[in-house]
């Protein structure tokens, strides 16, 4: 292991943690987002997202790659049992209104905690929705 070790640090190659990407991930639709949100104050803007996290999710934390660039891995999420959370953020405040339940959000869920726990107690201008694969 020691030389193998040694020729991989010889050529250029060291042991960096692994940035996990999401493989459905599209940069040009990421930078068409930032291009059409960056009209708007940010006081006007609630982001909500939806993150997950389950039992079973398993992935490579280290790896190598040349000195200088990260290393980067595409790969599926794998599901068992998991837990869901809503959450609105604002710049200034923070994590303004959250919910979490055990398994995925549906279409009720999701408009059930848009009328009740975000849009009665916030006036916002904007609302960004960035749960969708638009990045």
């Amino acid at each position: 292991m020691t030389t193998i070790h040694c020729e991989l640090c010889r050529v250029g190659l060291s042991i960096k943690r692994v940035q996990k990407l999401a493989s459905e991930r599209d940069p040009i639709k990421w930078a068409n987002f930032i291009h059409r949100i960056s009209q708007y104050l940010a006081s006007y803007i609630i982001a909500l997202d939806e993150v997950s996290k389950d039992d079973c999710t398993y992935a490579r934390l280290w790896g190598r790659s040349e000195k200088g660039t990260p290393v980067k891995v595409s790969q599926p999420f794998v599901r068992k049992r998991h837990f869901s959370m809503l959450a609105g953020m604002v710049l200034d405040e923070g994590i303004v209104v959250a919910q979490v339940i055990e398994g995925s959000f549906n279409w009720n869920l999701f408009l059930n905690f848009l009328r009740e726990d975000l849009v009665s107690p916030f006036i916002c201008n904007v609302l960004i929705l960035s749960c969708m694969l638009c990045y």
